[in-house]
């Protein structure tokens, strides 16, 4: 179980952040598409939370999140 998680909407998106043994992990999907088909963030783990955001927020605007 992750120790700490959250949820962010970015623009079509939801960003989901969970920290997990003191890293930090991401994944994205299209918000409409409801639960299910996240996508891993790439080039993870990350020290903090902000910079796992910073990452979802790129992989949504490079296109790799749906």
């Amino acid at each position: 179980m992750p120790e700490e998680s959250a949820f962010y909407l970015y623009r079509d998106y939801v960003i989901s952040t969970l920290r997990e043994e003191g890293v930090w992990w991401a994944t994205a999907r299209v918000a409409w598409k409801g639960l299910g088909g996240d996508r891993a963030v790439l080039g993870g783990p990350w020290a903090n939370e902000a910079d796992a955001v910073g990452a979802g927020e790129a992989f949504c605007n490079s296109g790799k999140a749906g």
